[in-house]
Parts: structure tokens; C-alpha cells; sequence
């Protein structure tokens, strides 16, 4: 039987939540082994000047605990 672990995250980027999500990914698996799944919780936007700064996403990962 696995025991997971859920963290939440947040990824941002200037060009796309897209790009948002794959930057937790990336991020998240530099340090995290037996990543299994992740859900994006929220979409937001920063703004400057009327304009979009950046596109955020909020995540939770799961990932099994090592034994």
C-alpha cells in the first residue's frame, strides 16, 4: 500500500498558463521523486498597466512517500 503526499504549488509565466503548469513540473521534480499526479486548483493573471504580467496557476502535487 502507497502513502501519497499532497503540496501545493505555484507556477507563474509571462506567456501562458501552459507554460505556468510545466514550470511546477519541472521544478517540482528537481527535488520530489514519484510524482503521480497534478491538479491545477486555480487560474489567475497579474496585471500591470490594463496588460497581463503573467499567468499563474495554483497546484497541488501528489507524490508517493518512500518507505
Amino acid at each position: 500500500m502507497a502513502i501519497v503526499k499532497i503540496i501545493e504549488l505555484i507556477g507563474e509565466s509571462p506567456h501562458s498558463w501552459e507554460d505556468a503548469v510545466r514550470e511546477v513540473v519541472v521544478e517540482a521534480q528537481k527535488t520530489l521523486r514519484g510524482i503521480t499526479g497534478i491538479r491545477v486548483k486555480e487560474f489567475d493573471v497579474r496585471l500591470r498597466d490594463d496588460k497581463i504580467q503573467a499567468f499563474r496557476v495554483r497546484t497541488e502535487v501528489a507524490f508517493e512517500l518512500e518507505r
